[in-house]
């Protein structure tokens, strides 16, 4: 029989025990709440089936976190992310895991870690399909951030592609190559083959192996002579100053230049001219002598010839001159500024003696070189 004092003291426990359940409960509750969380979010260009809200999130393989939230880009930024295709997974991490990295805010100490390779990426568990979120370092070269045209709400860590995806695209990547080469023609491709191994085998029994042999050898002793004389053109110290000289050179035709003004480039328009003037004459002169009439009369008149050669001779010693000249105009303006307007003048005189012979020679070819034309002997005549 149960006394009056007995349910009190029934009463006392079980409420004791009620609020010490409530208390348990509350210290757990208040701990989760005052816990420190990060929100991450990524975008996946790929199929996540398996990948759920609730589904861990791993750090190299440490639990740090779970899938608070999945999706599409579209419908958490809007208008913003018209056009893209991305799924959206948001992420909270239990713990600081980006402060722990570093003595850096969490956001700028998350930016570093993307820098250096961080991405995220579903990765299967076993056989069962499931997935989950996995946070690992790869390449960022060949790993991209995928392109965006909006700001993220939360920290962001790109995605990489999934092993089941890269190995989706190699099979895709055989199988398309398989279907090329059913398509291409193998069996002509097999027979051009043998057609060029029977060619080969033919051409090496018909050939003397031993000439071939000498004939390399001779080859190789060549190329090692000429390999030798090139190190030693290299190795010769007057090839150190060629490249000084030239720039010597330059160095000098630039002062010349610019000293002589507008008078070098008179000079240097007229010996075009005259130059051009030149080769009128000489293509004058070659179509004269080429003749059937020019062949005759130069073989009735054998000191023509020799006539002739003195002339062409002479326009080339006047081309060379005129070179020689312009050399000369060269130096001498580089060492004596005070004598180029009267090297100039000489040179000038030079092109117009040149320029009158050389129309001369134009409009009186055959003048120039036999003279007047023999007089015409009767009809009948001995």
């Amino acid at each position: 029989m149960i006394r009056g004092g007995d349910y009190f003291k029934l009463g006392l426990f079980v409420i004791g025990g009620a609020l010490l359940l409530l208390v348990v409960l509350f210290a757990l509750g208040v701990g989760r709440f005052f816990q420190k969380t990060y929100k991450i979010e990524t975008y996946i260009n790929e199929s996540v089936n398996g990948l759920e809200q609730g589904s861990a999130v791993r750090y190299r393989g440490v639990r740090v976190g779970s899938v608070t939230e999945i999706g599409f880009v579209a419908m958490k930024y809007g208008t913003k992310a018209e056009g893209y295709r991305y799924v959206y997974i948001e992420c909270t991490l239990d713990r600081d895991l980006f402060g722990g990295m570093g003595n850096k805010p969490s956001e700028q100490q998350a930016t570093d870690e993307v820098t250096r390779g961080l991405r995220a990426r579903p990765i299967s568990q076993g056989l069962t399909g499931q997935l989950y979120l996995g946070l690992d370092y790869v390449d960022p070269e060949r790993n991209p951030a995928l392109p965006i045209g909006w700001e993220p709400a939360q920290i962001y860590i790109p995605s990489a592609p999934s092993t089941l995806s890269r190995v989706e695209e190699a099979v895709l990547g055989i199988s398309n190559t398989l279907n090329g080469m059913e398509t291409a023609d193998l069996p002509e491709a097999v027979k051009s083959f043998r057609r060029f191994a029977d060619s080969a085998s033919t051409v090496l029994e018909g050939t003397d192996v031993r000439e071939v042999g000498v004939r390399l050898s001779a080859t190789l002793e060549q190329t090692r002579k000429l390999l030798t004389r090139i190190n030693t053109l290299v190795e010769d110290p007057a090839v150190d100053n060629l490249l000084p000289d030239a720039a010597k050179t330059v160095a000098g035709a630039r002062k010349l230049v610019e000293g002589s003004g507008g008078d070098a480039a008179i000079l240097l328009r007229e010996a075009r001219e005259t130059t051009t003037s030149l080769k009128a004459s000489a293509k004058a002169l070659e179509g004269f002598l080429t003749s059937p009439e020019t062949k005759r009369q130069l073989a009735e008149m054998p000191g023509a010839m020799q006539q002739a050669r003195e002339t062409v001779g002479e326009l080339k010693s006047a081309a060379m001159r005129l070179n020689a000249v312009l050399g000369r105009v060269e130096n001498l303006t580089a060492s004596q500024q005070a004598n180029v307007e009267s090297v100039l003048d000489n040179a000038r005189q030079l092109i117009e003696n040149l320029r009158e012979l050389t129309g001369e020679a134009k409009r009186y070819p055959s003048g120039m070189l036999f003279g007047p034309p023999p007089s015409k002997s009767p009809l009948g005549g001995q």
